[in-house]
């Protein structure tokens, strides 16, 4: 049996993006060296494993995953570490799985955001905080601003959920549906 993008994925990339989540949740932050070697690892196993054609897939992945979550980093909603750490994931998964991976992500980060609120009680702050993300949205000026940035909502200096955590169940979701057969991707 040959080896295949699919059988590394899982031994290597699964640790890699639990550690990424550990890290998110300790420090509030992923380190660039995490997140370089998760896309160059992405890089070389398509390389390797399929050639040119493969490379040019991992690229397009990894330009999916940074495509899709710069604008929320632009408008200060997301960490630039989430970002890269997504391009890093859409370098091993391709186009397709990371783009239903970041999907699936926002979905369980929104279910764990309207959690948190519930358990903490602190509707008002939501409501708030809404409205300034309105007003934020409002005007070129205040959306790539840092007026309502993630760090001012938490009043921390840090996000109120380590978004790793979220983008990687989502994506882990997706790897898990993949394999019992709902997106034949491999």
């Amino acid at each position: 049996m040959a080896v295949g993008i699919e059988h590394l994925a899982l031994p290597i990339l699964v640790p890699a993006m639990a550690y990424a989540c550990w890290r998110d949740f300790r420090e509030h932050r992923i380190p660039n060296p995490l997140c370089g070697l998760i896309v160059v690892s992405g890089f070389i196993v398509h390389g390797v494993l399929q050639g040119w054609a493969g490379l040019e897939h991992s690229l397009s992945g990894a330009a999916c995953g940074f495509g899709l979550l710069i604008v929320l980093w632009l408008i200060r909603a997301m960490g630039a570490g989430d970002v890269k750490y997504m391009a890093g994931v859409g370098a091993w998964l391709g186009p397709e799985l990371i783009f239903y991976g970041i999907i699936a992500g926002i979905l369980v980060g929104g279910l764990i955001s309207v959690g948190m609120i519930f358990y903490q009680r602190t509707w008002s702050r939501f409501a708030t905080n809404m409205g300034l993300m309105l007003v934020k949205m409002s005007s070129a000026r205040t959306a790539f601003g840092e007026f309502a940035s993630a760090n001012q909502f938490s009043g921390e200096g840090k996000a109120s959920v380590p978004y790793a955590i979220p983008l990687t169940l989502g994506v882990w979701g997706v790897l898990l549906f993949s394999q019992i057969g709902w997106w034949k991707v491999w």
